[in-house]
């Protein structure tokens, strides 16, 4: 009988308590899936509510059951496609792999080697579009967090796309964006399947698809760390987006991830990192009646966060360096709101107040000595310049005599904006 053979197994694997009645629950899923057939099903007596068949009722027929005689045939016949579905079942339902398991079911001889390596697509695949993927592994043929017909989830991220994916500098993590166009996103729909799988530590497969050229297969990730930050809508306006942190893994199976992995993993603590509170663009939630009151409010707060970051700076973990790099836009920002939009340079000979065709202001922001000589991402030593005035700190012949100069104003205006 069947629940003779897959009794003990849901005991020993599954930690059913009585795996003989347990047996029941996957026997019946899998015929009402189509994926299991059982003989003469109608004939059985089902419970009250009609779910299942009664355990009685089954002891008493004992009914032939298994696969489809196709997906026998095909199995049976075709070992590389069933040590792929084997593979799959063990990666998406047991994972990692428990001792003895391969063992009981008989199953050594099939899965020799690395579980991962029988899955399908393999690192590097190249095709040209979403639907070329698609038609030969399943799925979704336009989503961003989307599994493949294995169940396993995929996410994809188009270097020309909406999405303001990132690979973060100094290190191949991924800063990847979440789920939602426009509008703050919110944590539904793929930024939920991304969610439990934070809090699940399962690997998905990440595909890249850089300017001009084809989708990839790029790796195997796991997400290490969720935060939100301000950015942009497909409409252009600012809204609050999740950031999953994304670390490369060789494989889905925990055994094969670099220790820098695990020490991340262990760190993280499954909450929402919010850098949207402290990290505020200028164009966000300045009303006119109020602007220069809520912009010195602003620019104390930015100058808070820039201070953490800079703080944490000496800190050499991974996590710290993804936290330095989200948080990085505080000092600029603040920088940008004490401009007042115009150049900082007081004998600013150009075109101080020059904006963009997005009518944004012409200035760029920069350390008046440099980052590596200040080591501080912080307003005081910041300061904004209209492109003329740049290339004269950073090019021209009396650069140093300038730049003592420019140092001078970027903290008598820094004082300033915090005093009123």
């Amino acid at each position: 009988m069947v629940k003779d053979a897959v009794g003990p197994l849901l005991s020993e694997f599954a930690g059913s308590a009585d795996g003989q009645q347990a047996a029941l629950y996957p026997f019946w899923a899998l015929q009402r899936d189509k994926l299991w057939e059982v003989t003469d099903p109608a004939d059985l007596s089902l419970t009250s509510q009609g779910r299942r068949p009664t355990l009685s009722a089954l002891d008493e027929t004992d009914p032939l059951a298994g696969l489809p005689e196709e997906d026998y045939d095909r199995l049976s016949g075709d070992f590389e496609l069933a040590a792929r579905a084997v593979g799959t079942l063990l990666v998406r339902f047991f994972n990692p792999t428990p001792p003895r398991l391969l063992e009981a079911l008989e199953l050594q001889e099939l899965m020799a080697g690395e579980i991962t390596a029988h899955l399908q697509p393999l690192p590097g695949e190249p095709y040209r579009h979403r639907g070329a993927i698609a038609d030969v592994y399943g799925g979704n043929r336009v989503g961003g967090i989307t599994p493949l017909a294995d169940g396993l989830l995929s996410v994809y991220s188009d270097d020309k796309g909406p999405y303001d994916d990132k690979r973060i500098p100094g290190m191949d993590w991924i800063a990847y964006t979440g789920d939602g166009l426009s509008g703050d996103q919110t944590l539904s729909g793929g930024n939920r399947t991304m969610a439990r799988h934070q809090e699940q530590r399962k690997a998905l497969r990440y595909w890249h698809k850089p300017h001009g050229g084809h989708w990839t297969f790029e790796t195997w990730a796991v997400i290490v760390q969720r935060r939100r930050r301000w950015g942009h809508g497909q409409d252009k306006q600012p809204r609050r987006e999740f950031v999953w942190i994304l670390a490369p893994v060789p494989s889905p199976a925990p055994d094969t991830w670099l220790d820098e992995v695990a020490e991340a993993l262990n760190q993280d603590d499954g909450q929402l990192h919010d850098d949207s509170v402290d990290v505020i663009p200028m164009e966000v939630d300045l009303p006119a009646e109020s602007l220069r009151t809520n912009a010195r409010q602003k620019y104390k707060k930015l100058t808070a966060a820039a201070r953490r970051t800079a703080a944490n700076r000496t800190r050499s973990s991974k996590l710290s360096r993804v936290e330095r790099y989200l948080r990085s836009p505080a000092a600029r920002e603040a920088v940008i709101l004490r401009s007042e939009n115009r150049c900082e340079n007081p004998s600013c000979m150009g075109h101080p107040l020059e904006r963009t065709d997005a009518d944004a202001p012409l200035l760029e922001v920069d350390h008046v000595n440099g980052l590596a000589r200040t080591g501080q991402d912080i307003p005081e030593v910041m300061i904004a310049l209209c492109p003329n005035c740049h290339a004269l700190k950073t090019r021209g012949k009396e650069r140093v005599a300038l730049q003592k100069k420019l140092l001078v104003v970027a903290r008598n205006r820094h004082q300033a904006f915090l005093q009123g």
